[in-house]
């Protein structure tokens, strides 16, 4: 399961005292707002979140912490059984494209088959080429489009799932 990641970065469980800088990379990144109170209350109330970060562990990065993941398991209506929801997901633009965001899909693909999830599912915004790319490379396909899904700016969405 495991694979070589970059020395300098790490994938470690989310902590209350990293939402500062996740609710900053939220906004930097665009995302679907969960603000401070969102991720709080995941963290303190959802025994099935699956709330990641990347860290920085050499004293030359400017950062601790790179990116996150937000997500959750939950019963499913469309599935018989569990699935994974993906609800965000970022990093910052001075790491992209060093397979941070992968290791932290992986991660959270490994840890929803822990908890019993047999789909995993998420939505990207459809002129997001590079996520689709990265999600598609992991499996996922698109299952839906979704007309005026953002709204921050307005456009449509595509859910994306995958079989685990």
């Amino acid at each position: 399961m495991k694979e070589p990641l970059d020395a300098r970065f790490y994938i470690a469980p989310m902590l209350e005292s990293d939402l500062p800088a996740i609710v900053e990379l939220e906004r930097l990144a665009r995302l679907s707002r969960w603000g401070y109170d969102g991720y709080r209350t995941e963290l303190r109330h959802n025994p099935l979140a699956v709330m990641l970060v990347v860290r920085g562990q050499s004293p030359f990065l400017r950062r601790s912490l790179y990116g996150f993941l937000a997500g959750r398991v939950q019963l499913s209506a469309r599935h018989d059984g569990r699935e994974l929801h993906i609800a965000n997901i970022a990093v910052y633009p001075e790491v992209q494209r060093q397979g941070l965001g992968r290791r932290l899909l992986k991660e959270a693909l490994y840890t929803g088959r822990l908890y019993g999830a047999t789909t995993a599912f998420l939505e990207v915004r459809q002129s997001n080429h590079g996520a689709q790319a990265l999600y598609a490379s992991l499996g996922f396909v698109t299952t839906a489009h979704k007309r005026n899904f953002y709204t921050d700016p307005p456009e449509d969405g595509l859910l994306m799932e995958l079989t685990l």
